[in-house]
């Protein structure tokens, strides 16, 4: 009954008849696996089952590296089936008790002929194409990372105290146990207390410690993870909040601690290794040469097969630091700022999702008036210059600090950003679509959050916005003639080429943003706008998923043209050439401009564009 029932809404079973279903389920076989255990080896007789994941996950592996990650609800092994080749993978169990439910092939065979819509997900579903490509990884460190989880690897156990302990106890029962650190308990909530903790609030201040109690130093609340998560998030979780600790949880329950230095034992470099030596480095020659470390490792990662998702979140958060670090150094020179403001950073780091081509676009809000404005100035000026001395790009488009548009009081924003909405003319759709991908960097939160609410509102009182912006969109449409075949540049620099981001990555882009700032998501990366737009019934199951996978295979191709470019002294750009892919990225290549059209179809419709077209 609960196969039955998981089943029915597994894609794409849940579009056969419920009676095809309920005899499917009553003829095949449930088995619960042991972690480890080997479902099919790489090379092996062909397969006779399909397998679909109940519960529990599975590595698919390749030469002894992972090239899948499966949970509850993937199918695999079809490939085999259909082929009647051997499976060019090895799918080993990597959870206890993992359920799966087996299909016989000659049961799997039948549907296939049966059932149209069934057929063509195992034969040209576009996500599960992408998965074809195959994607070796090799020893890349940020890889590595994404194949561990957390729970694969050794962590503290949990020391837990009440709150109402003295730090005199409270010390000795750390030392009791060897641990710098221990969890507070206080009316339900979990704090975490550490040695630093006690020698800044109790020893530094000379107060009593035999006086003092655990949960009046301690920090609330903490911050937790799941050891399901791969290790890299983890990693992306410590360096984003600027924690040593994260505590881990496993059904709910606190499973253990994860200490930084476990981390550095496991892997001698990585990015909590490289922010801090960011976040301690005294002049922009130390950053620069910081920088060059981390420009080196991403194209690795991305010659290695690294998902783009991940290589724009790696980037981000490392250039978060750098940017970060350099305000530091700015403000130790010229002085604290004399009010509150923030640094924000646009385009596509805005969105987390650089490339190898990237320039810098940034901005800044500060409160007051222009009685502030000379130190901003100055300011700006010295921070750009830093910048570009430790090796990040001018913006061709002078979308910088240190250029005055890009740098106002908190009024002047609100009153510019409110021209660019009532007159949508190209110039000023040009800063929406690089301004309204906006995050905050360095300083204050609360300048971000009032932004997003200036926006918000004129936008629900705005009619012709949105259609205005949903027309960039649609200006472009993919390169597929009419016999189905890729079309490329006829003449000049780039002939036999086509422009990725030109007529498939900004579609996405700009679409999606269209509809995220409809519905007042201000998640800024593609990725998760997509699935927030999928959360709220914007985008089906179906059309999110195919929407996603087909921009992640945009960004690969990008990402990896870009790498192969600078790796034989070639200007990174964005253009692709269909020569070089394989048969199989062609395919999926045409298939995603496809489901491109399909999305500039439901713009076109919602936005009512007939007159934009």
């Amino acid at each position: 009954m609960e196969a039955l029932e998981k089943i029915k809404k597994i894609y794409p079973f849940d579009t056969l008849p419920i009676e095809e279903i309920e005899e499917i389920v009553s003829i095949a076989e449930l088995k619960t696996y042991k972690k480890n255990e080997i479902l099919f080896k790489e090379g092996s007789e062909p397969l006779n089952f399909l397998y679909i994941i109940l519960e529990g996950e599975v590595f698919l592996e390749k030469n002894s590296q992972l090239i899948a990650h499966l949970k509850g609800g993937d199918i695999f092994g079809y490939v085999s089936l259909v082929s009647e080749m051997s499976p060019v993978s090895t799918a080993r169990i990597v959870e206890d008790n993992t359920k799966i439910l087996q299909i016989k092939k000659e049961k799997f065979l039948d549907l296939l002929s049966k059932y149209e819509s069934f057929s063509k997900y195992f034969t040209k579903e576009l996500a599960k194409r992408v998965h074809k490509v195959p994607k070796l990884r090799n020893s890349f460190q940020m890889e590595r990372l994404l194949d561990v989880r957390i729970k694969d690897i050794k962590i503290k156990e949990p020391l837990l105290i009440k709150g109402d302990m003295n730090i005199i106890d409270t010390a000795k029962t750390m030392a009791e146990h060897d641990s710098t650190f221990c969890l507070v308990q206080k009316d339900g909530e979990i704090g975490i207390i550490t040695e630093r903790d006690i020698i800044k609030k109790i020893l530094a201040k000379e107060i009593n410690p035999s006086l003092a109690k655990a949960q009046e130093v301690a920090t609330f609340p903490i911050i937790t993870m799941d050891a399901s998560e791969p290790l890299f998030n983890a990693l992306l979780t410590m360096a984003k909040h600027r924690i040593r600790k994260l505590v881990i949880m496993d059904s709910g329950a606190i499973w253990g601690i994860l200490d930084d230095r476990v981390v550095i034992s496991h892997e001698s470099k990585n990015i909590i290794f490289l922010i801090k030596e960011i976040d301690r480095a005294k002049s922009t020659e130390e950053l620069s040469y910081l920088y060059s470390l981390v420009n080196e490792s991403v194209i690795d990662g991305v010659m290695s097969g690294l998902d783009p998702e991940y290589v724009g979140k790696y980037i981000a958060e490392l250039n978060d630091h750098f940017m970060a670090r350099v305000v530091r150094l700015v403000e130790e020179e010229i002085g604290l700022p004399p009010c509150n403001y923030s640094i924000m950073v646009i385009g596509s780091e805005g969105r987390r999702e650089q490339s190898l081509k990237t320039d810098q676009d940034n901005a800044l809000i500060f409160e007051g008036n222009s009685a502030n404005r000379e130190y901003f100035e100055k300011f700006s000026e010295r921070y750009i210059k830093y910048l570009l001395d430790i090796g990040f790009p001018p913006c061709q488009g002078n979308v910088m600090i240190s250029n005055p548009y890009w740098r106002r009081t908190k009024e002047e924003w609100f009153k510019e950003i409110g021209r660019w909405m009532e007159n949508p003319k190209p110039e000023n759709i040009l800063n929406i679509s690089i301004f309204f991908d906006f995050r905050n960097v360095f300083g204050e939160d609360k300048l971000i959050d009032e932004l997003w609410q200036f926006i918000f509102q004129r936008i629900r009182i705005s009619k012709h916005f949105l259609p205005f912006l949903a027309s960039e969109a649609i200006k472009f449409t993919p390169p597929v003639g009419f016999l189905g075949k890729l079309k490329t540049e006829k003449e000049g620099k780039y002939k036999g080429e086509i422009d990725i981001k030109k007529y498939g990555i900004s579609p996405i882009t700009q679409g999606i943003r269209v509809l995220s700032l409809h519905n007042e998501i201000r998640n800024t990366n593609t990725f998760e706008r997509i699935r927030k737009l999928k959360d709220l019934s914007i985008f089906t199951p179906d059309f999110a998923r195919d929407l996603e996978e087909g921009y992640r295979f945009l960004m690969t191709l990008r990402l990896k043209s870009q790498a192969k470019k600078i790796r034989n002294n070639i200007p990174p750009d964005n253009y692709i050439n269909p020569k070089e892919l394989s048969k199989t990225e062609k395919e999926i290549l045409i298939d995603v401009f496809k489901k491109i059209e399909e999305f500039q179809k439901l713009l076109f419709d919602k936005y009512n564009l007939r007159y934009f077209s």
